[in-house]
């Protein structure tokens, strides 16, 4: 209902504490990516295969060794030939799959993806886009998939971009995480279009495959405001969804409830796929943003709107340029509805508001 158009999974903390490919435990985790590609294929949505959980390093597991440890890269080798032989095996070569190499390669605190140098790091991804790229020439490969943005002061990155371009191992989507609180992906694309211009580097596009973390973020209001970020943007975007001991599968990033019941939050997201027609360019505020809809055929407007902080008072909303198919004896209907904030199930939106209002000269001020 939702219309999901990614999904991202490797098989995390399965066979914790000692999971995955390092650990001798590799099949339960590839059989749960196959399986994970399966239920995507199924609902035509495009699969983001994380061999980093393949191996083990899911920050849960024990990790004994890591790719390149004293310069020895017979085993990440053997794995990653592995995971492509199981993959062409499934059928996962096509435009529908895509190869995130690593995630969060930069963080150290509070958990570890990668627990050597980032020089390690570097090698590790030209042999396994190499790798990759040689098994499967059109493979779609994305990354570094960092939990901080791309800044031009941020000196991790930057030697990322200059190596990827040196070694001729550019991905087709450069893709970061958007979870730090006053962190926005406005900023994050506009330095990385000025970081990527200033090296002549071109990608196919940009890919957030992890936004809204925490408590305050997957709820209602900052739902939507990501929403209209990321569609301003031309973004990628994944929800984030993890959980320690035990939360990873279950929840979907805080959108439905453990009995698989509808959160405030899916709301957002039902409204967002109902959007049909052209989208309609939104002025956020300083503090709500959001997206918007003309479906032209079936003569109305969808709109949803958040704030990612809470907010007190009125919020002025302004249509302009109202189509006058929308218009009858100069009033328009208008329905508000209210989703709330919590985790608790909500069977359906609150409407506050539906009534006929007068339109002057296609412009109506709304406050909410």
């Amino acid at each position: 209902d939702i219309k999901t158009q990614f999904i991202r999974a490797g098989g995390a903390q399965l066979g914790c504490p000692n999971g995955g490919f390092v650990n001798g435990q590799y099949t339960q985790r590839w059989n749960t990516v196959k399986a994970y590609y399966e239920r995507t294929k199924a609902i035509g949505a495009k699969f983001i295969l994380l061999p980093h959980d393949l191996w083990g390093a899911d920050a849960v597991c024990e990790v004994p060794r890591w790719p390149g440890d004293d310069g020895d890269w017979t085993e990440f080798d053997r794995f990653l030939s592995q995971v492509i032989k199981d993959a062409k095996a499934s059928g996962m070569t096509g435009p529908d799959v895509q190869w995130d190499i690593w995630n969060e390669p930069d963080l150290l605190t509070p958990v570890i993806f990668w627990g050597r140098s980032q020089t390690q790091y570097l090698e590790m991804w030209k042999r396994a886009y190499r790798q990759i790229r040689a098994a499967i020439p059109d493979a779609v490969i994305v990354g570094p998939s960092t939990a901080g943005q791309p800044s031009p002061k941020w000196g991790w990155f930057t030697l990322y971009l200059d190596f990827i371009k040196e070694n001729q191992v550019v991905p087709n989507y450069l893709s970061w995480h958007q979870l730090v609180p006053d962190s926005d992906p406005q900023m994050s694309k506009d330095d990385l279009d000025q970081m990527l211009a200033k090296r002549g580097i071109t990608v196919e596009g940009y890919q957030v495959n992890e936004y809204g973390s925490s408590v305050s973020e997957q709820q209602a209001g900052p739902s939507a405001w990501y929403l209209g970020r990321f569609e301003r943007t031309g973004v990628d975007a994944l929800r984030a969804n993890w959980g320690m001991g035990g939360g990873l599968y279950k929840g979907m990033g805080d959108l439905v409830t453990d009995g698989n019941q509808p959160t405030p939050a899916w709301w957002v997201y039902r409204r967002y796929a109902q959007m049909n027609g052209v989208m309609v360019k939104v002025i956020p505020g300083t503090q709500v943003d959001g997206a918007a809809a003309l479906d032209t055929e079936q003569a109305q407007v969808m709109i949803v709107l958040g704030s990612r902080t809470e907010i007190t008072g009125d919020v002025s909303i302004v249509l302009q340029n109202i189509p006058p198919q929308l218009v009858r004896d100069g009033r328009v209907h208008i329905r508000i509805e209210r989703i709330p904030e919590g985790f608790g199930p909500l069977k359906k939106p609150v409407v506050v508001f539906d009534q006929q209002i007068a339109v002057s000269s296609g412009v109506l001020s709304l406050p909410l």
